[in-house]
């Protein structure tokens, strides 16, 4: 039994040996390689610094100054974010501070050391100060400034999806070109965080609950790109539009002149009897939905025109043509209250809602085709009378002429 027991013990001399000498050379190890790199979970302008040593930290952050000072460059305050680009900013970073800023970050350790263990506790964040070398700083400084700020907001009503809310009063933001300025002195990367002062809101009001009083849809092709972009950007002077009573909403005053530079694009456009292409084209089709809802709600048109030829998104009589310097829709609120229009383009279907105090009656646009004008190898041209037929409980009341419309003779278009 003693020679077993002897037998064991002396199996664990080498296992002891070795673990000693896998310590010594452990700590031979740190010790040669022990260097000067950084440490304490270091940043500079967004890149991490630990493990680096001195001179490769160095070429780390004046290469990555290069890169911030390429840009774009993203200004923040709040909730709002402006993009500005070297070409508007021309920023030159003095990433010399930051160099002579590294020495307090350097120590003596061992670069066996994970990564993982120099990135522990706090991050600490190195930035640069910033110049803007562009003649036009100041007025580049306003322009962010001036995009950063917003008007506080008092109780008013807003759509979540297309719901119809009163929205809480909100804060306003001020954000002024010294602010801009300042926000320079330290920059941490690409992101630079702004200063910002709180305007209170105005007295809240009390607006009651509106309800749904018109909805109307009109179907659009998904593949036609560039004309269902002209779709969604006309669909935006729709848009939570609220007009008080006696009000006229003017579709060419709320959207402006189509250009261009707003992302209006060239798709068909009705020219007289035919179709070509034009800036804007397709956006005849966000008014007319507007007509139709706007007349089923009851409402008064002091201007609305057809198109020369019908459209194949509405019946002749039921379309509403739009042109910038010449033809126009516009609405009276006619009601006691307050009205509201929600406009969505989306899933091939355009609609306007028109929120309100409903008046216990309900209204239908009714054309009704007067004349027709034969013409060899084309579709007749038509004379078209629109009434807009009042009832109460279902009984007409009242029935008014709204529109007269005068279609030309034409070729209709081959199907897609």
């Amino acid at each position: 039994m003693r020679v077993a027991i002897r037998g064991r013990s002396s199996d664990k001399h080498p296992v002891v040996i070795l673990a000693i000498a896998l310590f010594g050379l452990g700590l031979l190890s740190g010790f040669l390689f022990r260097q000067e790199i950084v440490g304490q979970n270091v940043y500079a302008l967004g890149v991490s610094l630990a493990g680096l040593t001195r001179d490769e930290a160095g070429m780390a952050i004046q290469a990555r100054a290069r890169e911030v000072e390429r840009g774009p460059l993203t200004f923040a305050a709040g909730t709002r974010a402006v993009q500005v680009s070297q070409a508007d900013m021309k920023l030159i970073l003095d990433d010399g501070r930051m160099l002579r800023d590294l020495d307090s970050y350097v120590a003596n350790r061992s670069r066996l050391l994970p990564s993982v263990l120099l990135k522990l506790g706090a991050r600490k964040v190195m930035a640069a100060p910033g110049h803007v070398v562009s003649q036009d700083a100041e007025r580049a400084f306003n322009k962010i400034a001036a995009t950063l700020s917003f008007e506080p907001l008092a109780s008013r009503y807003g759509f979540s999806g297309r719901e119809l809310k009163v929205l809480p009063p909100e804060p306003g933001q001020i954000v002024t070109a010294q602010d801009v300025k300042q926000a320079l002195e330290g920059v941490a990367g690409t992101r630079i965080e702004v200063r910002f002062s709180q305007t209170a809101p105005p007295p809240s009001k009390n607006l009651d609950p509106l309800s749904l009083l018109a909805d109307f849809s009109t179907s659009y092709d998904l593949k036609e790109t560039d004309r269902n972009v002209n779709l969604v950007l006309a669909s935006q002077a729709v848009h939570g539009k609220v007009l008080i009573p006696g009000e006229i909403y003017s579709f060419n005053r709320e959207a402006g002149q189509r250009t261009e530079a707003k992302g209006y694009r060239y798709a068909s456009v009705v020219v007289g009897d035919h179709l070509e292409s034009g800036l804007a084209g397709g956006i005849c089709q966000v008014t007319t939905t507007l007509f139709n809802a706007a007349a089923q709600a009851g409402l008064d048109f002091p201007e609305v025109h057809a198109h020369g030829i019908p459209v194949d998104y509405a019946p002749p009589g039921k379309d509403a043509a739009i042109a910038w310097d010449y033809l126009d829709v516009k609405i009276r609120n006619n009601t006691g209250s307050l009205v509201v229009f929600g406009a969505w383009v989306e899933g091939g279907k355009v609609t306007v809602q028109v929120y309100g105090k409903p008046n216990g009656r309900t209204y239908e646009l009714v054309p009704v085709i007067v004349k027709e004008y034969p013409a060899p190898g084309k579709k007749p041209g038509l004379l078209v009378e629109t009434y807009r037929v009042e009832k109460a409980g279902g009984v007409e009341a009242r029935r008014v002429l709204l529109l007269r419309s005068e279609y030309l003779p034409y070729v209709p278009t081959p199907p897609k």
